[in-house]
Parts: structure tokens; C-alpha cells; sequence
């Protein structure tokens, strides 16, 4: 019998993403305050000190956007924070609005408390059969663990969550936000803007 799959969700992974990960470990643990659930500001793509990290996560942007096969005019870092989960803490469900591709990159991390991505086809849980293995056709989540000098870039839209951090150590990250601009949709299917 034949076999489509419609409409996939893409999610990018890179391994040894960034060439010194300790660098940017060092930034973020010299800037950690000590209230127990810190961010930083969003502005880590502005800094000089992430100025190779920027270029870093823009080439993988464009090969995002090229294996996608999107049209687009240019695309920006809109926010970009890290993020210090001690041990025990968790993350709750969310998206990251008003973006196209969200990514993050763990400068620091035990395999453990990653992300977990929900299926977006929300009607496709009213009847969930029991399995006999998870698979891609019939799993409505798909956990990916957190790993030094590992990237995630994915859809904005795409729901997540960051599990406890079972380890024994914090885990840090750096999460970033990028928008398209210029013009997007088609004119002749009635669904232009411009960005």
C-alpha cells in the first residue's frame, strides 16, 4: 500500500555547532544573578562578545531557509537570551509568537531536560490507539535531549517544553528568535504582506 506523509514538521539539529561552547559558558555564568530562575536580557545578539555566535547561528539560518525552499528578502535576530535551569527546574509549554524560526543552543548540558516538541495537529489525539512502538506516524511528542555544543533550530509555532533537569548540574542555554522581512505570500493567491 502506498504511503504519504502530508504536511511534516521540520526541526534542524546540529552537533559541535559553535567552535568554543566553554566561551560562551563563561559569558553567561559571569553574567548569572543569583535569583533561581535567571534570564538574561534579549539582547545577546547586540553584544560583541556574541559576535561570532551571531554569525554562527545566521549561517545556519540561511541553510534552514534554503533547505526549506523559502523566498525571502532577508531574515533578523529579533531576541536572543540565555537561559540557567538548576537542577529540578522545568520549563512550561510554549511558542515564541510573531517569528518565523526559533533556535537554541546549549553552550553547557547533560543529555537530559532538552526540549519536547508537541504534535501541532492537535485533532490528531481524540482517539490515541495503544502502541506497539513510538514512531514518527504515531507519536504526539518528540523529546530531544539537551547536549553540549548542540543547536535546535525549528518553527516559532512549533509547542515545547523544557522537562525537569533530572542532573545534578544547571544547564545552560541560549535561545534566539528570527523573522523574515521584506515581502512575503503571493498577490495572486490573496495573501501578500510585507515585513
Amino acid at each position: 500500500m502506498e504511503h504519504i506523509r502530508l504536511f511534516p514538521t521540520s526541526v534542524f539539529i546540529k552537533r559541535n555547532a559553535f567552535k568554543d561552547a566553554n566561551y560562551l559558558k563563561q559569558i553567561v555564568l559571569r553574567e548569572k544573578t543569583n535569583n533561581p530562575t535567571w534570564q538574561s536580557k534579549a539582547d545577546l545578539h547586540t553584544r560583541p562578545e556574541y559576535k561570532d555566535f551571531v554569525h554562527t547561528v545566521i549561517e545556519n539560518t540561511k541553510s534552514v531557509l534554503q533547505t526549506m525552499q523559502f523566498d525571502y528578502e532577508g531574515f533578523r535576530i529579533n531576541d536572543m537570551w540565555s537561559n540557567i535551569l538548576e537542577p529540578g527546574q522545568s520549563h512550561s509549554v510554549h511558542t515564541h509568537a510573531n517569528n518565523l524560526l526559533s533556535g537554541v543552543y546549549y553552550p553547557f548540558a547533560e543529555k537530559t531536560s532538552g526540549l519536547v516538541f508537541l504534535d501541532p495537529k492537535k485533532v490528531s489525539s481524540v482517539i490515541k490507539p495503544m502502541r506497539l512502538n513510538n514512531t514518527v506516524d504515531n507519536s504526539d511528542r518528540h523529546l530531544e535531549l539537551s547536549e553540549t555544543n548542540k543547536m535546535l533550530i525549528f518553527p516559532s509555532w512549533l509547542e515545547h517544553f523544557v522537562p525537569p533537569n533530572d542532573s545534578n548540574n544547571i544547564r545552560i542555554s541560549i535561545a534566539w528568535n528570527i523573522q523574515i522581512f521584506g515581502k512575503v505570500g503571493s498577490s495572486k493567491d490573496y495573501q501578500s504582506a510585507e515585513f
